[in-house]
């Protein structure tokens, strides 16, 4: 049985990979804490990582793939559904969630905006924040994190950047966008702001 209970946010990290999305959320929630409030980080690739690798081998691909169609057509969609819906049980038990990941389906198709879209309770307020980097910088921190999932990405780098594009939703100013080479305190500032105002 769901408790209903009312005040509860929902903050989605967006950008493109390398701009730091995981390391703005992790700081941002520690700030938090230190403020008497709590958060649960939910990041797509954490929830999803323990099964998609499998679930590509199953099917005779790379399991660090993220970038092919068969990923994006049979295993993307997966991850962050199940995300969603861990989501909502944090929500309806009075937690607030952050959810650092690109989101970009669901960003273009207006979903990110509507939490029965999203199949979170109604009264969870949302809030939304775009992070930027020159392109240089992301792909330096691309090789400096490691994973064997950007591999694709850094082998095709011209096809990877040629595809990126600013969502319309950020263009148009329907989500704000946050310089993320600004002093972490400066980016956590603007976060707190975000998260008191969400709705």
């Amino acid at each position: 049985m769901s408790v209903y209970i009312e005040n509860v946010s929902a903050l989605f990290i967006l950008g493109h990979a390398g701009t730091g999305k995981t390391f703005l959320t992790n700081h941002f929630v520690a700030s938090q804490r230190k403020s008497g409030h709590s958060w649960c980080v939910l990041d797509k690739d954490v929830v999803s990582e323990v099964w998609s690798g499998a679930l590509l081998s199953a099917h005779g691909h790379d399991p660090n793939d993220r970038d092919s169609p068969f990923f994006k057509e049979a295993i993307r969609d997966l991850g962050y559904q199940g995300t969603l819906r861990i989501g909502r049980d944090q929500l309806e038990l009075g937690t607030n969630v952050v959810f650092p990941a690109p989101w970009s389906r669901e960003l273009a198709s207006g979903a990110l905006f509507s939490a029965a879209a999203l199949n979170l309770p109604e009264h969870t307020r949302l809030g939304h924040v775009w992070l930027d980097l020159p392109i240089d910088v992301r792909k330096a921190r691309i090789i400096s994190r490691g994973d064997p999932r950007d591999q694709w990405k850094l082998d095709h780098w011209d096809d990877y950047v040629r595809g990126l594009k600013r969502p319309a939703a950020v263009s148009d100013g329907r989500v704000p966008v946050l310089d993320a080479s600004l002093p972490i305190d400066e980016q956590i500032t603007f976060l707190n702001n975000l998260a008191q105002g969400a709705s």
